[in-house]
């Protein structure tokens, strides 16, 4: 599967589970109203969507471009952080989202792309968890950012910890994986080029014989032969078994 392919499939999943987000947040809107901000979330899943479509449009640049590639990878991050912000940072349900563009990461840009979008996902999501415990004048992050009681700074360190070191140890996992994946593959494909040029080799020895060439099992029956030998021997193609 070439490069533009595997975008358009990340492409169509992206689509497909920022839908079911939105499912996801109308089910819990109507059961538990006002249990995050609803307008800045469906915002984000807007955007996403616009996004998607921009990224549609630059699908035949990016077999040229791998910065628009990375840059999707890049998004993605932002887009993630910002969900977890509006559905309560530390104590939202959401950071696993982060090991998704991790993984696609690994698999379309490798692993060291995989592990350059971990680290940045481990940033983001620190300045999340700072913003939360530290007295920062940011009065456009605190609009946004639903009303939680949060856990104990021992316990916040804690699933910080947890969750960086998930990010950090899928990205090493996928990316040595799919370098792996990519390794074999070339050799397969090294090893389908030799085996194509040795047949090459071996048709165009036996059709410069002059005297003719033609192979037996153990019974001397004739399995095959070339045009010279097929001349000298005098027996049909047909007869041969």
């Amino acid at each position: 599967m070439n490069l533009r392919s595997r975008l358009s499939t990340l492409i169509a999943a992206r689509v497909v589970l920022v839908t079911l987000l939105m499912g996801s947040a109308i089910l819990i809107q109507i059961s538990r109203p006002g249990a995050f901000p609803i307008d800045p979330f469906f915002a984000l899943i807007g955007l996403t969507y616009a996004l998607s479509v921009f990224y549609l449009a630059t699908l035949k640049y990016a077999e040229h471009h791998p910065w628009l590639v990375d840059m999707q990878f890049g998004a993605d991050a932002l887009l993630v952080s910002a969900f977890i912000h509006v559905t309560g940072g530390i104590t939202s349900n959401f950071s696993s989202l982060y090991l998704l563009p991790i993984i696609a990461a690994s698999m379309i840009r490798y692993r060291r792309v995989a592990i350059q979008l971990a680290a940045f996902s481990a940033v983001m999501y620190l300045a999340l968890v700072a913003v939360q415990y530290i007295d920062l004048d940011l009065p456009l992050a605190r609009r946004f950012s639903p009303v939680v009681d949060l856990p104990t700074v021992r316990v916040a360190q804690y699933t910080v910890a947890i969750n960086l070191g998930g990010f950090i140890a899928v990205a090493l996992l996928a990316g040595s994986l799919a370098d792996s994946l990519r390794s074999a593959g070339a050799r397969l494909e090294d090893a389908s080029d030799r085996i194509r040029d040795l047949r090459a080799f071996n048709g165009y020895v036996i059709n410069s014989l002059m005297s003719g060439l033609f192979t037996t099992d153990d019974e001397g029956r004739i399995l095959s032969f070339n045009r010279s030998a097929s001349t000298i021997i005098g027996i049909p193609a047909s007869k041969v078994i």
